[in-house]
């Protein structure tokens, strides 16, 4: 190619590509504008960037501490956590619960519905069926009843497909009171747990279910947490109010003994060393009317292998006579006789003191840590010596000995196992140090020429 022509297509080249600019800087925004308007017609925003579009669940306007209801209204089976399986002849319709109900037979056909503000679903050529307030196998009977009045040979099944939605008021002892979104298979506690909890103040065992103005049914969640007790812990039907009244004086405080074993160093009292250490931290305990001792116990935990049930004691503020009485308790022979005498009903405003028994074993002596030590059941006196630290370089155990609970003396034997009580006593040596062995040759060194210094002169006094 002569160089002519290759000055003229790249004259050809460079007019193209600067036309192609131009209609790049033309139709640019154009075709911006075109793709929001297309957006705009399908109901979605125009986004900056490239970002994947995911539609949810809508949300409603409620005002604070009401949740959205597409998170409850997601479907059955599969689209809920259900404590347990909904039951025909129990789950009760009302508006917005969804239906499918089939028909097969001589004549086929399917009908998706849900249940309308006035408590009816329509089923076209067969009409409007009002099933508000049926529960499902009383629905599904009435249903069949009314497709064998037009139909003949046609079978009928009826399911749940999706839970309807409504509101629950929370008021009362929680941090957060307002409306909240439920559905029939959620509790009293699920909502509450939305609203924040109780209040510390606030009332776990009297929680009031309002329900058509009255108070029809009383959550205890105490017992429920503690024994599994679901009836204490009722479903939530529509329109129902939650009320969480103030503890109020339904209340007792429990002073309860807790024992630990130290771990740090120190001597003596059983405090540290591996000693062990008694505190009492007060506990205000929520009460129904006769509830007795026993309860209170359960709910701090049940018997505890340290405290003396035999010297439990309660306080309680009298009228007649007026003044505290102090009324003695022996919760041994309720738990193990099974003694209601020793069970008593407990009243607003009891004190309970719940003293510890601490079983210990005394080391003390030529030992790095005396103290007193938890006791163990079949430890020995070389575990507890071990536990003291060991013993001190100035100890003989060959004279050493081990003092029983009951006040009998026995040689020292590393093997033997102690009883709760026991004490292991360890001797210092008589001769600890060169020092103490020169004192004693000084002694009698002294003595013997002191006796010497006698005997001369009484020699030459009797001359």
């Amino acid at each position: 190619m002569s160089s002519s022509n290759k000055k003229q297509w790249l004259a050809w080249f460079k007019q193209a590509l600067a036309v192609l600019l131009i209609f790049q800087v033309i139709l640019g925004p154009c075709d911006l504008a075109w793709g929001q308007s297309k957006n705009a017609q399908r109901g979605e925003m125009p986004s900056k960037g490239k970002a994947a579009h995911a539609p949810g669940p809508a949300r409603g306007d409620a005002a604070s501490g009401v949740q959205a209801a597409g998170i409850a209204e997601e479907q059955v089976p599969g689209g809920q956590a259900l404590s347990k399986a909904v039951v025909p002849n129990e789950y009760v319709l009302g508006p917005g619960d969804g239906l499918n109900i089939n028909l097969w037979g001589e004549y086929n056909e399917s009908f998706s519905v849900k249940v309308s503000p006035d408590g009816k679903i329509s089923l076209g050529t067969i009409g409007d069926l009002e099933v508000k307030d049926l529960t499902l196998t009383r629905a599904s009977k009435l249903i069949e009843s009314r497709v064998n009045h037009y139909y003949h040979g046609v079978n009928t099944g009826v399911s749940l497909t999706q839970l309807r939605v409504f509101e629950v008021q929370v008021l009362g002892e929680v941090p957060l009171p307002g409306a909240y979104l439920a559905t029939p298979i959620k509790r009293v506690s699920n909502v509450v747990a939305q609203a924040g909890g109780v209040r510390p103040g606030g009332s776990q065992r009297l929680i009031q279910i309002h329900r058509n103005s009255t108070v029809a049914a009383v959550a205890d969640l105490v017992l429920f947490l503690r024994e599994g007790d679901q009836s204490m812990n009722p479903f939530l039907k529509d329109g129902d109010m939650i009320f969480v009244p103030p503890m109020g004086n339904n209340r007792v405080v429990v002073h309860a003994s807790e024992v630990t074993a130290g771990v740090g160093s120190g001597s003596g009292g059983g405090g540290g060393g591996g000693g062990i250490s008694e505190r009492s931290i007060p506990m205000v305990m929520e009460i129904k009317p006769g509830e007795r001792l026993s309860r209170v116990v359960s709910e701090i935990g049940g018997m505890n292998p340290w405290w003396d049930l035999e010297s439990v004691t309660i306080e309680r503020v009298s009228q007649r006579p007026e003044g505290t009485m102090r009324i003695p308790v022996d919760l041994a022979r309720f738990f193990y006789e099974q003694d209601e005498s020793q069970n008593p009903i407990l009243q607003s405003g009891d004190v309970i003191y719940i003293p510890a028994i601490i079983k210990r074993v005394f080391v003390g002596g030529a030992v790095n840590v005396p103290a007193a030590y938890t006791y163990i059941p079949g430890k020995t006196v070389d575990a507890y010596l071990v536990q003291a630290g060991g013993p001190n370089p100035v100890a003989d155990l060959s004279r050493s000995f081990i003092v029983r609970a009951n006040g009998t003396r026995e040689p020292f034997n590393g093997a033997a196992e102690l009883n709760n009580g026991d004490s292991i006593v360890v001797i210092e040596k008589l001769l600890k140090t060169y020092q103490d062995y020169f004192a004693l040759v000084g002694t009698l060194t002294g003595v013997v020429l002191s006796l010497v210094g006698f005997y001369a002169a009484f020699t030459v006094f009797g001359r």
